[in-house]
């Protein structure tokens, strides 16, 4: 499955042939309930910010300022954006930080190893 659904950098969305793809990022805010602006570390710990993303399900409100990895499908018409098909909230204890280093390595090295979910 991992490899059906590659784990992208964000700058490699608008070129991937993927129609199916993760990404790992940070929620900075929710315009509508059905729109989502997101946060996405790339290479040299360059945070991207993702600004047309679609949600396909009714849910809770997302919390600010956390992280998630999203299951996301391109959009076919061609348009900039994506739409988001499922979540999960990457959980942090108390006095936990995610690292950005760590999120960036995980993305280069499930392209060497897709096995790797």
């Amino acid at each position: 499955m991992a490899s059906e659904t590659p784990r992208l950098d964000p700058t490699e969305i608008a070129n991937s042939n993927a129609s199916v793809f993760r990404i790992i990022a940070q929620v900075k805010s929710q315009p509508t309930e059905s729109t989502l602006i997101l946060s996405s570390p790339s290479k040299g710990n360059e945070m991207i910010t993702l600004s047309n993303v679609r949600l396909s399900m009714t849910r809770t409100p997302f919390q600010i300022d956390s992280w998630y990895e999203f299951v996301c499908r391109a959009n076919d018409t061609g348009d900039v954006g994506f739409l988001i098909l499922d979540s999960v909230p990457c959980i942090l204890k108390e006095n936990e930080s995610i690292s950005i280093d760590g999120i960036v390595a995980l993305q280069q090295l499930t392209k060497k190893f897709p096995e790797i979910y």
